[in-house]
């Protein structure tokens, strides 16, 4: 995943902790940084009204930008 990819939120198939936000429709704006020690990659996606942070395995690429 990279910034200006447009992506769709799911749900983790590791995690049990269910986001409100599945099914809805963003673009990836930013790569943020990890916490020391966590391996797992969070994005910073601007939904209809806002900008949130997602873990990666929270997102589905829909369409990847050039």
């Amino acid at each position: 995943m990279k910034v200006g990819d447009l992506v769709e939120v799911v749900q983790s198939e590791r995690d049990r902790l269910k986001t409100p936000f599945v099914g809805q429709i963003g673009v990836i704006v930013k790569k943020t940084l990890t916490i020391i020690g966590n391996e797992d990659d969070w994005y910073d996606v601007l939904m209809r009204d806002k900008i949130r942070s997602f873990r990666t395995d929270y997102l589905g690429v829909i369409s990847e930008s050039r």
